[in-house]
This record gives structure tokens, sequence and C-alpha cells, in this order.
């Protein structure tokens, strides 16, 4: 028995883990869902293109601030009831863990380009990524795959697995209520509005440093030296400097050319091309699935190795 309590941190970060993938929540009635049809109301509601630079500003503050912190005050209140709190805030990890459902989606893309089926992968990639699919080519297809898995690995589960271990439930919670919100507006909005603004630059400080160490330490098992040369010369340099160095690792790590322009709500935002490769293929979609993979089952086991010699270096 305690045993069992000396790691019961570890056994629920390891139930959420296995439960996302054992018993994943279909989209039509996972909770995020429908917290992603709100936060995209409210921006419906609050956003007006014709406002003046400074009420943007306040309003996009405002627009992700109060719902996020009402939700987590009754979190908060629902949690301090419970008998078991830490698996109360497993609960928590495991509906912010939504990993599964790109790569399937990624899968069903995959099979239908296989099948020369480009109408069907396009319309499942408008569902997948914001940006404007219909005049996509099958490498423009590729490429928006590759790099909404990417991106969505690194920030979906890295980012959420490390702020619930290093800061505990309730961080964790406000980055993913975030990321929702930020996946919401973007759909009608385009990035690069002033409404936009204050939550990008929200998301950008607080995931910063975990990216950043994290994007090093992967790249000792990946491409190291071409990593490397991948941030200095194009991630440094990106739209979005943190994305920028995501795609930089997994650009060396398959091999192919990542990043480049891209159309949203029919506007061109120039963003900068990622190596020197060849573009992506639908056997390199095929690579990039296998490698999140292993780069997630890597984790899982390396966390719950350095947590158990922790815990026993605490007990000494």
């Amino acid at each position: 028995m305690s045993l069992v309590q000396a790691h019961e941190g570890l056994l629920v970060f390891l139930t959420a883990i296995l439960l996302t993938q054992l018993v994943p929540l279909h989209s039509w009635y996972h909770p995020n869902a429908f917290l992603q049809h709100l936060f995209a109301n409210i921006g419906r509601r609050v956003y007006k293109k014709s406002l003046p630079k400074n009420q943007l500003l306040i309003s996009g503050t405002l627009a992700f601030v109060m719902p996020i912190l009402t939700i987590l005050v009754l979190v908060f209140g629902i949690r301090e009831f419970a008998q078991y709190p830490q698996w109360v805030d497993g609960l928590l990890l495991y509906l912010c863990l939504e990993t599964s459902h790109p790569l399937r989606k990624v899968a069903k893309i995959e099979r239908f380009l296989s099948l020369n089926q480009k109408a069907t992968a396009k319309e499942v990639t408008s569902q997948l990524v914001v940006r404007d699919t219909a005049n996509l080519s099958e490498m423009g297809i590729c490429k928006a795959c590759i790099e909404t898995l990417c991106l969505n690995h690194i920030r979906q589960f890295w980012v959420i697995v490390l702020l619930y271990i290093s800061f505990g439930p309730w961080l964790m919670l406000t980055y993913k209520m975030m990321l929702l919100t930020n996946h919401a507006w973007r759909e009608r909005i385009l990035p690069n509005s002033y409404f936009l603004k204050p939550i990008s630059k929200t998301l950008y400080v607080l995931e910063y440093p975990f990216i950043r160490t994290l994007i090093a330490l992967l790249s000792l098992f990946q491409n190291h030296k071409k990593t490397w040369h991948y941030i200095h010369h194009y991630g440094k340099h990106a739209y979005q400097k943190n994305s920028g160095w995501i795609l930089s690792l997994f650009a060396a790590s398959l091999n192919v050319q990542l990043g480049g322009p891209a159309h949203y709500l029919g506007e061109k935002l120039r963003k900068t091309r990622i190596g020197i490769e060849r573009t992506p293929t639908v056997h390199d979609v095929s690579a990039a699935r296998a490698l999140i993979v292993q780069l997630k089952w890597f984790g899982v086991t390396l966390i719950s190795l350095i947590w158990v010699l922790f815990t026993l270096a605490l007990s000494l």
C-alpha cells in the first residue's frame, strides 16, 4: 500500500496516458469540442473587424481571459469537494491530451491520397487545419498534414504533459483552453489580426521555455546537426518562432522541406520555408505519423523512469 501511495502520482499519469490510447473520446461528445464551440461563439460576438487597434487588443484580451477564468473557478470548486483530488487531476490530464484524433484524420487523408481521391483528401484536411485547402495540390496537402501533426504533437502532448508535471493541472488546463480558443478564433479571423495578438503572445510566452528545452533535448536523438542548422537559418526567422523551432526539428528528421506561404480566409500569409530538401510526399506523411508515435512512447518511458528515480531519491 505504501508503495502505491508513493507512486500514486505516476500511476495517475500513466492511467491518463493509457486511457487516451485505449478509450479515446469521439470529437462529437468530447468536452473540448463543446469548449471550442463556446469560444468560437464568443469570438463571433465580440470580434468586429472595423474596431480600431486598441479596442481589438482590449476585446481580444477580455474575450479569452474572462471565460477561461470562469471555467477554472468552476473546475476548482468541483475538485475541492472531490474525495480523491489527484485522480481528478488525472481526469483533467486525460481530457487535455487529445492526440489520437489528428493521427486518425491524417491516416484517412493518407489513404485517400493513395487512392488518388484528392477532393476527399482536401475535405478531410479542411477539418484538421485552419488554412484554406480548396486550391492545395497533393504536395500541399501532405505538407499541411505533416506540419499540423508535428505542431499538434509538441503542443498537445509534450507541452501539456510538461505543464502537468511541473505546475499541476491548473496551468495545463489554462494552456489547453487557450489553444482551443486560438484555434476556434482562427477559423474566422486572420492570424495577423490585432484581436488575436493578446492570446497569441500569451501562448508564445507560456510555451517558450518548454518548446525550446524540448526541441534541444529531442534533437539529441534525431538529426542534431541539421536540426540546429535549420533553427539558426530558418526557425529563428519564422512567422511564429516557437513553431519554427518545432518544424526545424521535424524537417531535419524527415529530410523534407516544411513551412512556406499559406492562404488564410482568402489572404496569402508569407511564412519562412524550412529546409532545402525535397517537398513531402504521401510516404513522408506515413513516416511523420510513425515518428510521432515513437517520440510519444519514448517520452512516456523517459518521464516515468525519471519520476521513479526522483521518488526513490526523495524516500532515501
